[in-house]
Protein backbone atom coordinates (compact mmCIF):
# COMPACT_ATOMS: atom_id res chain seq x y z
CA UNK A 1 0.00 0.00 0.00
CA UNK A 2 1.03 3.63 -0.44
CA UNK A 3 1.92 5.70 2.63
CA UNK A 4 -1.38 7.51 2.27
CA UNK A 5 -3.26 4.19 2.29
CA UNK A 6 -1.29 2.94 5.28
CA UNK A 7 -2.14 6.06 7.29
CA UNK A 8 -5.80 5.81 6.33
CA UNK A 9 -5.89 2.11 7.23
CA UNK A 10 -4.33 2.64 10.66
CA UNK A 11 -6.48 5.70 11.35
CA UNK A 12 -9.68 3.81 10.55
CA UNK A 13 -8.43 0.78 12.47
CA UNK A 14 -7.89 3.00 15.51
CA UNK A 15 -11.44 4.27 15.03
CA UNK A 16 -12.53 0.61 15.30
CA UNK A 17 -13.89 0.47 11.75
CA UNK A 18 -14.56 -3.08 10.57
CA UNK A 19 -11.92 -4.68 8.36
CA UNK A 20 -14.28 -5.22 5.42
CA UNK A 21 -15.30 -1.54 5.52
CA UNK A 22 -11.67 -0.39 5.44
CA UNK A 23 -10.99 -2.81 2.59
CA UNK A 24 -13.91 -1.35 0.67
CA UNK A 25 -12.85 2.26 1.25
CA UNK A 26 -9.26 1.61 0.15
CA UNK A 27 -10.13 -0.91 -2.56
CA UNK A 28 -7.43 -3.31 -1.39
CA UNK A 29 -7.21 -7.09 -1.51
CA UNK A 30 -8.60 -9.17 1.33
CA UNK A 31 -5.21 -10.69 2.22
CA UNK A 32 -3.67 -7.18 2.37
CA UNK A 33 -6.35 -6.05 4.82
CA UNK A 34 -5.84 -9.18 6.92
CA UNK A 35 -2.07 -8.62 7.04
CA UNK A 36 -2.39 -4.98 8.11
CA UNK A 37 -5.05 -5.80 10.67
CA UNK A 38 -2.68 -8.41 12.10
CA UNK A 39 0.17 -5.86 12.13
CA UNK A 40 -1.97 -3.40 14.13
CA UNK A 41 -2.90 -6.05 16.70
CA UNK A 42 0.72 -7.19 17.01
CA UNK A 43 1.74 -3.58 17.65
CA UNK A 44 -0.68 -3.53 20.58
CA UNK A 45 0.74 -6.82 21.83
CA UNK A 46 4.38 -5.70 21.68
CA UNK A 47 3.50 -2.36 23.30
CA UNK A 48 1.80 -4.04 26.25
CA UNK A 49 4.64 -6.54 26.69
CA UNK A 50 7.37 -3.88 26.62
CA UNK A 51 5.71 -1.61 29.19
CA UNK A 52 4.31 -4.41 31.33
CA UNK A 53 3.97 -3.40 34.95
CA UNK A 54 2.25 -4.83 37.98
CA UNK A 55 -1.20 -3.68 39.00
CA UNK A 56 -2.46 -3.31 42.56
CA UNK A 57 -0.25 -2.64 45.55
CA UNK A 58 -0.86 -1.54 49.17
CA UNK A 59 -4.34 -0.08 49.53
CA UNK A 60 -5.42 -1.38 46.11
CA UNK A 61 -7.92 -4.12 45.28
CA UNK A 62 -7.62 -6.45 42.30
CA UNK A 63 -10.33 -8.86 41.18
CA UNK A 64 -9.05 -12.05 39.49
CA UNK A 65 -10.83 -14.80 37.59
CA UNK A 66 -10.57 -17.28 34.73
CA UNK A 67 -12.95 -17.54 31.80
CA UNK A 68 -13.39 -19.84 28.82
CA UNK A 69 -13.52 -18.17 25.42
CA UNK A 70 -15.48 -20.33 22.98
CA UNK A 71 -18.93 -21.10 21.63
CA UNK A 72 -21.41 -23.92 22.08
CA UNK A 73 -22.39 -26.27 19.27
CA UNK A 74 -25.93 -25.64 18.14
CA UNK A 75 -27.03 -29.26 17.88
CA UNK A 76 -25.98 -30.73 21.20
CA UNK A 77 -25.01 -27.93 23.57
CA UNK A 78 -21.43 -29.16 24.04
CA UNK A 79 -18.72 -26.55 24.17
CA UNK A 80 -16.39 -26.45 21.20
CA UNK A 81 -12.65 -26.31 21.69
CA UNK A 82 -11.94 -22.95 23.26
CA UNK A 83 -9.31 -21.05 25.15
CA UNK A 84 -9.02 -20.43 28.88
CA UNK A 85 -7.94 -16.94 29.86
CA UNK A 86 -6.77 -15.78 33.28
CA UNK A 87 -7.05 -12.12 34.14
CA UNK A 88 -7.24 -9.43 36.76
CA UNK A 89 -8.48 -5.86 36.99
CA UNK A 90 -7.83 -3.11 39.50
CA UNK A 91 -11.02 -1.83 41.12
CA UNK A 92 -9.73 1.73 41.36
CA UNK A 93 -8.68 2.13 37.70
CA UNK A 94 -8.78 0.65 34.19
CA UNK A 95 -5.48 -1.19 34.73
CA UNK A 96 -5.80 -4.88 33.95
CA UNK A 97 -4.17 -7.94 32.41
CA UNK A 98 -5.32 -11.02 30.52
CA UNK A 99 -3.25 -14.12 29.74
CA UNK A 100 -4.22 -17.16 27.67
CA UNK A 101 -3.52 -20.33 29.68
CA UNK A 102 -3.63 -24.05 28.97
CA UNK A 103 -4.34 -25.02 32.59
CA UNK A 104 -6.04 -23.40 35.58
CA UNK A 105 -4.05 -25.13 38.30
CA UNK A 106 -2.00 -23.48 41.03
CA UNK A 107 1.28 -24.17 39.23
CA UNK A 108 0.03 -22.11 36.28
CA UNK A 109 -1.94 -19.31 37.94
CA UNK A 110 0.13 -18.47 41.04
CA UNK A 111 3.26 -17.45 39.05
CA UNK A 112 1.04 -15.27 36.82
CA UNK A 113 -0.43 -13.57 39.89
CA UNK A 114 3.07 -12.90 41.23
CA UNK A 115 4.10 -11.50 37.85
CA UNK A 116 1.13 -9.21 37.29
CA UNK A 117 -0.12 -8.25 40.78
CA UNK A 118 2.02 -6.36 43.31
CA UNK A 119 2.49 -7.75 46.81
CA UNK A 120 0.22 -6.44 49.61
CA UNK A 121 -2.66 -6.12 47.16
CA UNK A 122 -6.12 -7.14 48.34
CA UNK A 123 -7.12 -9.86 45.87
CA UNK A 124 -10.76 -10.80 45.44
CA UNK A 125 -11.59 -14.14 43.84
CA UNK A 126 -14.02 -17.04 43.85
CA UNK A 127 -13.20 -20.21 45.78
CA UNK A 128 -11.15 -21.90 43.04
CA UNK A 129 -8.52 -24.08 44.73
CA UNK A 130 -5.65 -22.62 42.73
CA UNK A 131 -5.93 -19.44 44.81
CA UNK A 132 -5.58 -21.13 48.22
CA UNK A 133 -2.00 -19.95 48.89
CA UNK A 134 -2.37 -16.23 48.14
CA UNK A 135 -2.15 -15.23 51.81
CA UNK A 136 1.20 -16.98 52.37
CA UNK A 137 2.54 -15.35 49.19
CA UNK A 138 2.11 -11.80 50.42
CA UNK A 139 -1.45 -10.92 49.43
CA UNK A 140 -4.63 -10.18 51.33
CA UNK A 141 -7.23 -12.61 50.01
CA UNK A 142 -10.98 -12.06 50.06
CA UNK A 143 -13.29 -14.86 48.89
CA UNK A 144 -16.70 -14.73 47.22
CA UNK A 145 -18.51 -18.08 47.25
CA UNK A 146 -20.54 -17.85 44.05
CA UNK A 147 -22.59 -20.93 44.96
CA UNK A 148 -24.08 -18.89 47.83
CA UNK A 149 -23.55 -15.20 47.10
CA UNK A 150 -22.51 -12.56 44.58
CA UNK A 151 -21.29 -10.14 47.27
CA UNK A 152 -19.73 -11.45 50.47
CA UNK A 153 -20.56 -10.19 53.95
CA UNK A 154 -17.74 -7.64 53.80
CA UNK A 155 -18.97 -6.18 50.51
CA UNK A 156 -16.35 -7.79 48.23
CA UNK A 157 -17.42 -9.03 44.78
CA UNK A 158 -16.03 -9.93 41.33
CA UNK A 159 -18.48 -7.87 39.26
CA UNK A 160 -15.80 -5.78 37.55
CA UNK A 161 -13.73 -8.69 36.23
CA UNK A 162 -16.89 -10.50 35.10
CA UNK A 163 -17.94 -7.39 33.17
CA UNK A 164 -14.42 -7.25 31.73
CA UNK A 165 -14.86 -10.76 30.34
CA UNK A 166 -18.16 -9.83 28.71
CA UNK A 167 -16.60 -6.81 27.01
CA UNK A 168 -13.60 -8.81 25.80
CA UNK A 169 -15.72 -11.62 24.37
CA UNK A 170 -17.96 -9.15 22.56
CA UNK A 171 -14.92 -7.69 20.77
CA UNK A 172 -13.43 -10.95 19.54
CA UNK A 173 -14.53 -12.09 16.05
CA UNK A 174 -17.74 -14.10 16.16
CA UNK A 175 -16.25 -16.71 13.79
CA UNK A 176 -13.57 -17.66 16.29
CA UNK A 177 -9.85 -17.03 16.51
CA UNK A 178 -6.90 -19.27 15.73
CA UNK A 179 -4.90 -19.95 18.90
CA UNK A 180 -1.74 -18.46 17.39
CA UNK A 181 -3.53 -15.12 16.94
CA UNK A 182 -5.58 -15.23 20.14
CA UNK A 183 -3.11 -13.28 22.29
CA UNK A 184 -3.00 -10.45 19.75
CA UNK A 185 -6.80 -10.07 19.87
CA UNK A 186 -6.62 -9.94 23.68
CA UNK A 187 -3.87 -7.32 23.39
CA UNK A 188 -5.98 -5.18 21.07
CA UNK A 189 -8.89 -5.30 23.51
CA UNK A 190 -6.67 -4.36 26.47
CA UNK A 191 -4.98 -1.58 24.49
CA UNK A 192 -8.31 -0.05 23.51
CA UNK A 193 -9.72 -0.51 27.03
CA UNK A 194 -6.70 1.13 28.68
CA UNK A 195 -6.75 4.09 26.28
CA UNK A 196 -10.52 4.60 26.10
CA UNK A 197 -11.45 8.25 25.58
CA UNK A 198 -7.97 9.19 24.30
CA UNK A 199 -6.67 9.97 20.80
CA UNK A 200 -5.98 6.37 19.77
CA UNK A 201 -4.39 7.28 16.43
CA UNK A 202 -1.77 9.52 18.09
CA UNK A 203 -1.12 6.87 20.73
CA UNK A 204 -0.80 4.17 18.05
CA UNK A 205 1.72 6.20 16.01
CA UNK A 206 3.72 6.89 19.17
CA UNK A 207 3.70 3.18 20.05
CA UNK A 208 5.00 2.33 16.56
CA UNK A 209 7.76 4.91 16.97
CA UNK A 210 8.82 3.35 20.29
CA UNK A 211 8.97 -0.11 18.72
CA UNK A 212 10.53 0.67 15.33
CA UNK A 213 12.24 4.03 15.91
CA UNK A 214 11.79 7.18 13.84
CA UNK A 215 9.96 6.77 10.56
Amino acid sequence: MTLDEVLKFTYWWCRDMKQNEIRHELNIASNTAVDWDSFCRETCEVTLIEREEQIGGPGKTVQIDESKFGKRKYHCGHRVEGQWVFGGIEEESRRSFMVAVDKRDEATLLPLIKKHVAKETTIVSDCWKAYSKLEINGYQHRLVNHSKEFVNEDGFHTNKIEGHWRQAKSKLPCFGVRKLAFSSYLAEFLWRYENKGKDLFSIFLNDIKKIYGDF
